[in-house]
């Protein structure tokens, strides 16, 4: 796997050099021991909220002049101790020697926030200089160009303003944008933190090396990650594993997505996969979760926040509106959230206790049945009571700018989502239709009874659907197998579809019969031998039918030979398989993530329509049989026998990818499905070009 900085400007695809995967961040995370270099009256605020609430903090400035009531010390070198981080407020003119005299005194931890777009065009002298004075002291650098660490109610490493609104927590968050760093802090109480990191430009510790540091810190619960570059993709993936395997979820966001890998993709599975989804199954694979935008990445980290969290997919939802309740359906569909109908017995106890409920169905709309402070707890008691949902969720508009006796009404409804799930293992939330804020008793409320208040319907559900799928991770042994010799097969480029066919057909996937055929009267001989009908193709490597390279239903040895005529030279002459459901089942490596398998429905129409499911290689047997699963209507099509087929094709694929790093790309288009299993008509084999970039 390469170290590039994965991004869509070309500035960033710089490589970088390899250090160990993990680099400590002690010192970056929860320092006992803090001084401010560079402390001054002009940055009284900064400074007060850095020094806020510590045991241990020192300032440092060169004219020793007293802020704050605090001494001034004025050099690093006067301080009576060593601490354990330093806040680096100190110009770019001076950053170098303060730096210097700082890792002499014995300072390991660093937050640099300076060195951006206030330095200047001397930014890209300095920087370096900064980088090789930390690396050689091995000293942790968050920054340079950051907005700093902040932790609620003082403490905070900051160069803006932390609100009195910045809530205590268990969720870190990692930004690699300044800017959504601070929309985190300014988000209102709505979410609890432990701590927020921006980390800028990387210089020698990024978002890997912070996963890796909070995978081990005992006050983070849940983490998100705003990433616009993947610098180390190996030690990344190491760092959304160690998160996972200590039952810590990973909601990452990345922006600057691209499809860099489908641009130049032979196979029909690069171009469907492309590096967007290839991140995507990174993430998954390594046990982390992923959104795609701001709200869904918000609402993810207010479920994350609470002190319990959804664990399946069976929804239950209340609303005080029709409408709404299709609204809740329809963003639940496609999240493979399920609204189960409500059993006989429940619909019983509601008509029973309420009897203007005429035909009560999961979402239950409760407008009008009775006073909304009666109706709406009762009935969600009811539905707790049942044991039938995994989430309890009220559509319910709360707002500040609702009027108050409406607002009394939606506080009994989240009073009464509170009690129905309080000593339950069902999760509670509210959604609404809008984003704006609620009432600030409302939002207490809620806030210390562990009940999520969710903006907007799809984000909200999408956000409950991402964190309900989540498990913690855990390592298995890939399934046992030996590695097939191709060593006479694979050359640089892409292979014939004769030896792509015998590739597949070494590691046991079954092929239609074919010969190959120099000219008429062999393709005549071949077509004899295998028994009419039978199909004529250039013995091309790839999408042979979008040229005219297939003749498809030849029943005699006329047909044959006009065929292989028209198309010249070496033809493959194969046994025509009988029509059935056609699946598409292909590899491709992305050039950051590695490989990437892809099964769905096939045929003509697979790239244009791309019905498949993904996953990141290797996979395990139990992974293979989600993969097929998750492809869209792919299930419907098979029996026993044709699902474990394509099953079996999609773990070979897995296994070739891991045997041969050389194969860029292979695809099975299409596997034809019979009664009694499958049978693959076309293959495709790339290899990597000799000299290619790896």
């Amino acid at each position: 796997m390469t170290t590039l900085d994965v991004r869509t400007d070309e500035e960033a695809l710089i490589p970088i050099p390899e250090r160990a995967a993990h680099r400590s961040v002690r010192g970056l995370i929860d320092p006992d021991s803090i001084v401010v270099v560079g402390a001054s009256a002009r940055r009284s605020a900064v400074v007060a909220e850095a020094i806020a609430g510590r045991s241990q903090a020192f300032l440092v400035h060169p004219s020793g002049d007293s802020i704050l009531g605090e001494d001034v010390f004025r050099s690093v070198r006067d301080l009576p101790e060593v601490p354990d981080c330093a806040f680096m407020l100190v110009g770019h003119e001076a950053i170098v020697e303060v730096m210097r005299e700082a890792l002499e005194f014995g300072i390991r931890a660093f937050v640099i926030p300076g060195l951006g777009a206030e330095a200047g065009s001397r930014a890209a002298d300095l920087v370096p200089q900064i980088l090789e004075l930390a690396d050689s002291y091995d000293a942790a650098i968050l920054g340079p160009n950051c907005m700093g660490m902040a932790v609620p109610h003082g403490g905070s490493m900051w160069v803006a303003n932390v609100p009195k609104s910045f809530r205590r927590g268990h969720v870190s968050v990692i930004a690699q944008s300044g800017s959504i760093a601070d929309a985190m802090l300014n988000c209102g109480p709505r979410i609890g933190f432990r701590a927020v990191f921006s980390t800028g430009s990387e210089g020698n510790r990024d978002a890997a090396d912070l996963l890796m540091g909070l995978a081990e810190d005992e006050e983070t619960k849940a983490i998100g990650l705003f990433v616009e570059t993947v610098r180390r993709p190996e030690a990344f993936a190491d760092g959304l594993r160690a998160c996972a395997e200590a039952g810590k979820p990973v909601v990452c966001m990345k922006v600057g997505r691209s499809r860099v890998a489908a641009q130049a993709a032979l196979a029909h599975t690069g171009a469907m996969v492309g590096s967007a989804k290839a991140f995507t199954n990174f993430v998954h694979h390594h046990g982390g979760i992923e959104v795609t935008d701001t709200s869904t990445f918000m609402e993810a980290l207010e479920i994350l926040g609470q002190p319990k969290w959804p664990i399946g997919i069976r929804l239950g939802a209340i609303s005080e509106s029709g409408g709404e309740c299709g609204m809740l359906a329809d963003a639940a569909e496609p999240t493979g959230l399920e609204f189960p109908p409500m059993p006989y017995e429940l619909v019983a106890s509601l008509q029973e206790r309420f009897p203007n409920f005429l035909n009560p169905q999961n979402p239950l709309d409760a407008w009008m049945v009775d006073d909304a402070e009666v109706v709406f707890p009762e009935s969600l008691e009811l539905m707790a009571l049942s044991g039938e949902f995994d989430i309890l969720l009220a559509q319910v508009d709360i707002t500040q700018y609702r009027g108050d006796a409406e607002n009394d009404w939606c506080l009994a409804i989240v009073r009464g989502l509170a009690e129905a799930t309080k000593d339950r293992r069902i999760f509670p939330a509210v959604t609404t239709v809008h984003v704006t804020d609620p009432p600030r008793r409302i939002a207490n409320f809620a806030a210390s009874n562990g009940v999520a208040l969710l903006r907007g319907t799809r984000a909200s559900v999408e956000a409950l659907a991402a964190v309900s799928t989540w498990h913690p991770f855990t390592s298995k042994d890939l399934d046992p197998h030996e590695e097939v010799d191709l060593s006479d097969l694979l050359r640089p480029g892409a292979l014939s579809e004769h030896e792509s066919a015998e590739v597949m057909e070494r590691y046991g996937i079954p092929m239609a019969d074919r010969r190959l055929a120099e000219g008429s009267e062999a393709a005549v001989a071949a077509a004899q031998d295998l028994g009419f009908p039978v199909v004529v193709k250039m013995n091309g490597p790839a999408h042979k039918a979008s040229v005219g390279g297939v003749a498809l239903g030849l029943n005699s040895a006329e047909e044959v030979s006009v065929a292989t005529q028209a198309f010249g030279g070496s033809v493959l002459v194969a046994q025509e398989i009988a029509a059935g459901p056609e699946v598409i089942c292909g590899m491709t490596r992305d050039p950051h993530y590695g490989p990437v398998i892809a099964v769905g429905i096939g045929g003509r129409y697979a790239e244009a329509l791309s019905l498949t499911a993904t996953s990141l290689a290797p996979i395990t047997h139990d992974q293979a049989v989600r993969l097929v699963r998750k492809a869209p209507g792919l299930a419907k099509l098979t029996n026993e026998e044709t699902f474990d087929a394509i099953v079996y094709t999609v773990l070979v694929l897995s296994r070739i990818a891991v045997d041969h790093p050389s194969i860029v790309e292979a695809d099975i288009n299409p596997l034809i499905l019979g009664p009694n299993g499958a049978v693959a008509v076309d293959a495709l084999v790339v290899c990597e070009q000799v000299g290619a970039d790896g």
